[in-house]
């Protein structure tokens, strides 16, 4: 996005200096009204988990080691009945493909390695079905766990996003001996993450974005950085019972994502470009990421001809899907589903996934907060309508969130396509 752009954008939301200590001043006064008591201990920093703890030539075996114990000291919901569960949802991983099918080189070497980066307050776990099947095509499939995610909301609250470009390049450095070709996948922010390290000079063969957050939709976001002093959390403190990922979101964690996407705009700016093949999902009801901008971004600063973005809508109309390449613009709208359309989170997870899946145990419906109503008719109900939080959603229906997507098999065969047109 050029400055102009940015500026226009922006520009609702910039503060003055005066209004900018009224703000302050009205805040540390209800703190001080209301108590700023630090709360319970998942709410406040382990002091474990804020910067990237790997170390060059750190072997990855070693790094999950690591990364296990300095978990099992931080989160304060492990129990000998949840212990492996949790574990398994929240550290980094390796597949390995079968050597009888995929031979590793002469060196050694696998053919292809991808590299997969999780979403923010999400874990490794949202990247599992999609490094299962990579695994199954043949690539060497690692993930990492970016700092101050995988132990409690509370590690989000001074985490900086260069920690997070610091685990990342770890993961990258660690795989360029081992494979031939490198890929990066993402999710979300790990999206954004893969993009800044190609536009940064990385020698990457292919890019896997789903849900990619090169704008967030919430314009205020900008304002995060004058409020991350006073305010802890973005709306209310959760439950925080959804063992995969957190469900109390930091101020400093969305002003995080709000200068890494500044970032790659600056690098935009400066002319960088991405000129490897790009295959990318989204959900044009998306009310987390500007899917509009990830658009503009392919359609602008992307030029292999075997690019694919497969895009979702509840009514895919010509100028929602326009552009030039390979497009795939999918109906999400499947009122035999009662689903409304797809939501922010529900793009990388099949939904037979026991957690996130159609009938998994995890329902989303935090966004009734104290209204026990909707609340308990959005996780008993059998009946309610699924899609994203949008304002038109919520008040049509007492709405859950859907967490899974319905079009999983067809994406990934697109997937498969796009890999075989890059392999050629």
């Amino acid at each position: 996005m050029n400055l102009e752009i940015r500026a226009a954008v922006a520009g609702e939301y910039v503060v003055s200096g005066y209004v900018r200590s009224i703000i302050l001043i009205t805040l540390a006064v209800g703190c001080l009204l209301s108590g700023c008591a630090a709360g319970p201990p998942r709410l406040q920093s382990s002091g474990l988990n804020t910067v990237f703890a790997g170390k060059n030539g750190m072997s990855f075996a070693d790094y999950i080691k690591q990364t296990r114990t300095m978990m099992l000291r931080a989160r304060v919901d492990i129990h000998d009945g949840n212990r492996e569960m949790v574990l398994n949802a929240n550290l980094p991983f390796e597949l390995v493909p079968d050597v009888n099918l995929f031979p590793p080189g002469n060196d050694g070497k696998y053919r292809r390695g991808v590299l997969l980066v999780h979403g923010l307050s999400d874990s490794p776990y949202m990247l599992q079905p999609l490094a299962r099947h990579l695994r199954n095509r043949g690539f060497l499939v690692r993930t990492i766990l970016l700092p101050g995610h995988g132990t409690v909301p509370g590690d989000l609250l001074n985490v900086r996003w260069q920690e997070w470009r610091r685990a990342v390049q770890y993961g990258i450095d660690g795989m360029k001996g081992e494979v031939e070709e490198l890929y990066l996948g993402g999710f979300s922010t790990g999206a954004a993450l893969g993009v800044l390290s190609v536009l940064s000079g990385e020698d990457i063969k292919g890019l896997i974005l789903i849900s990619p957050a090169l704008a967030v939709k919430d314009r205020r976001a900008a304002l995060t950085g004058v409020l991350r002093g006073i305010k802890d959390w973005v709306g209310d403190v959760r439950d925080d019972v959804d063992y995969a990922k957190y469900e109390t979101f930091a101020v400093n964690a969305a002003y995080q994502i709000y200068l890494l996407t500044g970032e790659i705009d600056r690098l935009l700016d400066a002319g960088k470009r991405i000129e490897i093949p790009v295959f990318a999902v989204l959900s044009a009801e998306d009310v987390t990421i500007d899917a509009g901008r990830a658009r503009e971004v392919f359609r602008r600063y992307t030029s292999s001809e075997h690019n694919v973005v497969i895009m979702y809508a509840r009514d895919p109309q010509p100028a929602i899907c326009a552009g030039s390449g390979n497009i795939y613009c999918e109906g999400s709208y499947l009122p035999e589903l009662r689903i409304r359309d797809f939501s922010h989170v529900a793009l990388p997870m099949p939904c037979d996934d026991p957690h996130y899946g159609l009938r998994g145990g995890y329902k989303s419906c935090l966004h009734y907060g104290a209204d026990q109503g909707k609340r308990g008719i959005c996780r008993n109900e059998d009946t309610v309508w699924q899609g994203e939080i949008s304002d038109d959603n919520l008040q049509a229906f007492t709405l859950r969130r859907l967490t899974c997507n319905p079009k999983f098999a067809g994406m990934r065969e697109r997937l498969d396509q796009f890999l075989s047109s890059v392999a050629r």
